[in-house]
C-alpha cells in the first residue's frame, strides 16, 4: 500500500491535472506508465480496481510503447478517479 500512496503523491506533485501524453517525451511517458502501474497494484474488489488491473495487466505486457491515444485515456481515467484511488490505498 505504501508503495501505491507514494505513486499516487508523485503524481500529484508533478501533474495538477491529467497531462497530454502527445506533448510528453517518451521518458516522461514510461515514468507516467511506471507511477500507474504502481498504484495500480490495490487489491480490494471494487468497479475501479478492476479497471486499475485492466491497466495494470495491458501496461504489464505490452510489448511495445503504446499509442499516445490509448496513454491518454489510461492518464485520464487515472486523474479523473484519483480521489477514490486515494481512498483505496490509504
Amino acid at each position: 500500500m505504501q508503495k501505491s500512496k507514494d505513486a499516487i503523491s508523485a503524481l500529484k506533485q508533478k501533474y495538477a491535472v491529467a497531462p497530454d501524453v502527445h506533448s510528453l517525451s517518451d521518458e516522461q511517458k514510461a515514468w507516467l506508465q511506471m507511477k500507474i502501474q504502481t498504484l495500480c497494484s490495490v487489491s480490494q474488489e471494487k468497479n475501479i480496481v478492476l479497471a486499475l488491473q485492466k491497466i495494470q495487466d495491458r501496461l504489464a505486457h505490452a510489448t511495445e510503447d503504446l499509442p499516445d491515444s490509448e496513454l491518454q485515456k489510461i492518464v485520464s481515467f487515472v486523474f479523473e478517479n484519483m480521489g477514490e484511488i486515494e481512498n483505496l490505498v490509504k
